[in-house]
């Protein structure tokens, strides 16, 4: 059962008073030395055989255990001071730091010439330890639950659940060499994928550097995050064809709305507009609004009327209208024909 002591240092009435007796062993040079503190005004933590073991119990005794192996066995052999003495109980904590990977299925601590078996948890049940799971110049932390000694800080590596992915592991799946955080200083090889800390996405470097930063210069997005974007974007595809009337009296104007990612195109031909101040047309459909911005472009007269006038569009998203200012000629009269094929109003 875990205990935890409060000491307390006796308090008395007069801690400095000692008295000096005779021992009567024929030697007058010999002499009692008692304690005369008067009244004990709180006892003190008594010393004992129970308190000190507790406490050496709590300690980690931290040790270096070199590998050897016999008959397809490792041994980590490591020795602790005392131990023989002291005995081996319950909860009794080391520290080991070992010199070199287990290679066999079989690994076994040799503690003081005794040979323990070596445990971890895996998802919630104890299992021996197996060969790879030691790396060299590495701790771990051992525990002694009666019969084995328990390591608490192995790291399962796998692809199930309550498991890490081993980076060896990860750099057969991306197919380059980890190289390291992006953040950190030093220099970014060719040929390594590196981690940002900032995006949370992985980098492969395209350009030797000393960058702390993503310059998509230097660096090219590997993640599926932005990978997933990009295709998203390149194979999002939707297109609709319109009619619209404007503010003036024109009525069923056709107009065909074209929306490639985020790419949006207005695209018409033959479009009437009058030869007054503005042709304006609304309610052009949200989707087609929606994350587009707003443009000017222009578009000739399709039918070389009166010196080929020019009209000049704008877009207003916001809006979701499209107006059209016509480039008047002196002595043209009537309604202009406009073409704009593939007019583009927003872009990646």
């Amino acid at each position: 059962m875990a205990k935890l002591t409060k000491f307390k240092a006796q308090q008395v009435e007069f801690p400095s008073h000692y008295k000096v007796e005779d021992t009567n062993r024929g030697d007058t040079k010999i002499k009692n030395i008692i304690p005369a503190f008067g009244t004990i005004r709180e006892n003190g933590t008594p010393e004992t055989e129970e308190i000190y073991n507790g406490l050496q119990l709590g300690n980690v005794h931290t040790l270096q255990a070199n590998k050897t192996t016999n008959l397809n066995i490792d041994y980590y052999v490591c020795n602790l001071e005392g131990l023989t003495e002291f005995g081996v109980n319950n909860d009794l904590k080391l520290r080991i730091n070992v010199d070199t990977k287990n290679t066999n299925t079989t690994t076994k601590l040799r503690l003081n010439n005794v040979d323990y078996t070596l445990l971890k948890e895996y998802n919630g049940t104890l299992k021996q330890i197996e060969a790879g799971d030691f790396k060299p110049n590495k701790s771990y932390e051992l525990t002694y639950n009666g019969n084995q000694f328990v390591i608490i800080n192995i790291t399962e590596y796998g692809t199930e659940s309550d498991t890490v992915l081993e980076g060896k592991r990860l750099a057969e799946i991306i197919g380059l060499e980890f190289g390291g955080n992006i953040q950190d200083i030093g220099t970014k090889t060719v040929g390594k994928f590196y981690y940002d800390t900032g995006t949370k996405h992985y980098f492969e470097c395209v350009s030797n550097n000393n960058l702390t930063y993503v310059d998509v210069a230097k660096f090219k997005p590997i993640s599926n995050k932005p990978i997933s974007d990009k295709l998203e974007n390149l194979y999002s595809f939707r297109q609709e064809e319109v009619r619209l009337n404007s503010a003036n009296g024109l009525t069923q104007q056709i107009f065909n709305l074209i929306s490639v990612g985020s790419l949006r195109i207005i695209s018409f031909s033959n479009l009437g507009v009058k030869n007054e101040y503005e042709t304006k047309f609304v309610n052009i459909p949200d989707w087609f609004c929606k994350n587009a911005v707003t443009l000017n472009f222009s578009a000739a007269n399709g039918t070389g009327g009166s010196g080929g006038e020019v009209a000049e569009c704008y877009f207003n998203a916001t809006e979701r209208s499209l107006s059209i200012y016509p480039s008047i000629r002196n002595g043209h009269v009537g309604n202009l024909q406009m073409t704009g094929q593939g007019v583009t109003v927003a872009r990646i």
